[in-house]
């Protein structure tokens, strides 16, 4: 792009170079031209014939490059959108999934009874879940924790960019004595844990696998050790009929659900995300 160009003649020459990424390099383009301009697609297209600055065409002709060359477009722009909220997100975070946001449904439902409930997001990443949940329910006591101080940093920004009040704490949801640091008397315990079987590497999208933080996504050669590490302490955390809630490998549901009951969880139940693949498990501690 060494000279001027319109706004629609950089649309046109983004999406020449994002014509091999995923299937929509004119959409993609907008989205890049927009976030360079702080406009929406609607507003480009009333600038058609506007002359882009040397600064936006640099910045223009930066991102689609970096999009062009494999980078997921969320860490391009810098954000998502996440249960219509904006999340920011880095390589030190995964990339808020849409399955997730039937989490945040079946969370939401779950404490719709429950006055000023206690939730805590056990591995919050982004702090995606935790913020969605405090911005729905504004007078829940909201705590995220995560083993990543990057990460969390990350979350703090989104709550703080959202005047979100969510707690964030350096948590390891599998130590010994994770019960010892969890918050108590939780109504919801809810985490989205690593759960891809290392051996499924070499299956994901590139753009998962080269991206996203590995100790995110993978389990290490135990399918079950976040989810058992939930199990346990949780029964400490979760006050009696309180509930934990689970996101799942969609081949792993069945078996995180009897590891609940074998940990003493009752009315233990699962539930396919939107797609129907099963996504999601839950229990509730007895008494």
């Amino acid at each position: 792009m060494s000279t001027p160009f319109a706004v629609h003649e950089a649309l046109r020459w983004g999406a020449e170079r994002l014509a091999d990424v995923d299937g929509r390099p004119h959409q993609q383009a907008r989205w890049l031209l927009a976030e360079v301009r702080g406009q929406s697609s609607t507003q480009l297209v009333g600038d058609a014939h506007a002359a882009l600055s040397p600064k936006e065409q640099k910045r223009f002709a930066a991102l689609v490059r970096r999009r062009a060359a494999g980078e997921p477009l969320q860490h391009v722009l810098g954000h998502t959108n996440f249960y219509g909220l904006r999340i920011n997100v880095t390589s030190d975070v995964l990339i808020p999934r849409p399955e997730t946001e039937v989490v945040v449904e079946q969370a939401l439902a779950m404490l719709a009874g429950v006055d000023a409930p206690r939730v805590f997001d056990a591995g919050t990443g982004s702090g995606c879940i935790a913020c969605a949940i405090k911005h729905e329910r504004p007078d829940a006591t909201v705590w995220g924790g995560d083993v990543s101080d990057a990460a969390l940093g990350v979350a703090r920004r989104n709550a703080e960019a959202l005047a979100l009040d969510v707690r964030w704490q350096h948590f390891d949801m599998t130590a010994d004595d994770a019960a010892e640091h969890a918050p108590d008397a939780l109504d919801l315990l809810i985490s989205n844990p690593p759960y891809i079987p290392d051996h499924e590497a070499d299956s994901l999208d590139a753009v998962v696998r080269d991206y996203d933080p590995h100790e995110a996504l993978f389990t290490r050669g135990d399918a079950l050790r976040f989810y058992r590490a939930l199990a346990r302490w949780g029964r400490t955390a979760v006050r009696p009929g309180g509930l934990l809630l689970v996101e799942t490998h969609a081949d792993g549901t069945a078996a995180v659900a009897q590891l609940f009951r074998t940990y003493g969880w009752t009315s233990v139940d699962e539930k396919a995300d939107w797609s129907g693949r099963p996504r999601m498990v839950w229990g509730q501690r007895p008494g």
